[in-house]
């Protein structure tokens, strides 16, 4: 099972504002467990990333600025080279955009689940450009497709439980990550010999979790729960909302470790899967799961993780397979149609700046007088 680590080397840690949100009573939900790592050692602020920006800021302005005064025929020039410009800042554009559409969707996606876990696969998928998607794991797995945004059935649960030794020392956090389902619940059991300064934090939401890091330890209404840890505590919870749930455990001492066992009892909710459209079982050694995507957006695929996993933490990757003839004609087809449109246009409707000619024609003028 995968878990983030780290300390702060500066500054107190354990205090903020309070969390919002009422979440109690008992079951869990699919947990997903994430990785976050996170350097505190060289945090420092400056001026020049400030300055930076500003100029960064503009430099887009005044392009911005430039290339409408070119697109309104506004600025002074020939026809032909505010042709060739508009086709240069077209090419660029589209470009720029299918190299960040390649890197958000196409490739290979690697993430990691847990045994049990049942979640929609969201991230590098794209039902515009994506054709298929192929789901491969080191464990075996369950995968379905609907049509629409998946069901969660309250009577079906399956159940999930872990334990784990901690030691963490001065000013050093540990938490584990769980993904929930909406009714899933979570119990939380910790005993320790010497946790006096040690602090529970539980965060929901993964922007929540970094907005925690960045304040070592500080923050206002990013976590949901608060509470300082007893020689035997119990904490219970139930998720009403789909999203990543952080047990946060903060040493707040200096020059004193905090030793402890947290034990998860995980009941989760799972989908609906009488709805599912298509479905595939993958074990390892076969082919992968695939899957082909309509234009749907609601469209949604969805992995369950065997308990029967072999590891805690296991490992699993999505690939989209492109829909080759919608990036045709998103960046190539209706790039051109629109680019020549536009040169039209401008051939039409912008003057010719003759200024150049009118210059040599009064030279010419001056030049036959003094000849006369």
């Amino acid at each position: 099972m995968t878990h983030g680590t780290g300390g702060f080397t500066s500054g107190d840690g354990g205090g903020g504002g309070g969390g919002g949100g009422d979440y109690s009573g008992g079951g869990f939900s699919s947990g997903d467990f994430h990785m976050y790592i996170y350097d505190h050692s060289t945090f420092s602020t400056t001026g020049g990333g400030n300055e930076e920006c500003k100029k960064c800021c503009c430099y887009l302005v005044a392009l911005g600025i430039n290339i409408t005064s070119i697109l309104l025929c506004i600025r002074k020039m020939s026809r032909y080279l505010r042709i060739a410009l508009l086709w240069i800042y077209v090419v660029t554009a589209v470009l720029t955009a299918g190299l960040l559409i390649s890197i958000t969707v196409l490739g290979t996606n690697k993430f990691q689940a847990a045994p049990t876990d049942m979640r929609k696969v969201e991230d590098h998928v794209n039902y515009v450009f994506c054709q298929s998607l192929s789901l491969n794991s080191t464990d075996p797995f369950e995968a379905y497709t609907f049509d629409q945004e998946p069901m969660v059935d309250p009577d079906r649960t399956e159940e999930f439980n872990t334990s784990y030794r901690m030691t963490i020392f001065s000013k050093n956090y540990e938490y584990w990550g769980f993904y929930l389902l909406p009714g899933s619940t979570l119990q939380l059991k910790s005993s320790h010999a010497d946790i006096t300064f040690t602090i529970l934090f539980v965060i929901q939401g993964e922007s929540n979790l970094q907005t925690w890091l960045d304040g070592k330890g500080y923050c206002f209404g990013c976590y949901i729960y608060k509470h300082d840890m007893q020689s035997l505590d119990t904490y219970t919870m139930t998720s009403k909302k789909a999203d990543n749930y952080f047990f946060v455990f903060f040493n707040v001492a200096v020059y004193k470790t905090s030793s402890m066992t947290a034990q998860f009892f995980i009941r989760r909710t799972l989908y609906d899967v009488a709805k599912a459209t298509s479905n595939c079982t993958f074990a390892p050694g076969k082919p992968s799961c695939r899957f082909d995507l309509s234009l749907n957006p609601e469209q949604s695929v969805v992995f369950h993780s065997s308990r029967r996993a072999r590891h805690q933490s296991i490992d699993m990757w999505s690939s989209c397979k492109a829909r080759a003839w919608m990036y045709v004609i998103v960046f190539a087809l209706i790039p051109i149609l629109v680019a020549t449109a536009v040169s039209l246009l401008f051939w039409n409707f912008c003057k010719e700046d003759r200024t150049g000619e009118n210059q040599v024609l009064v030279d010419n003028q001056e030049l036959k007088k003094q000849k006369l």
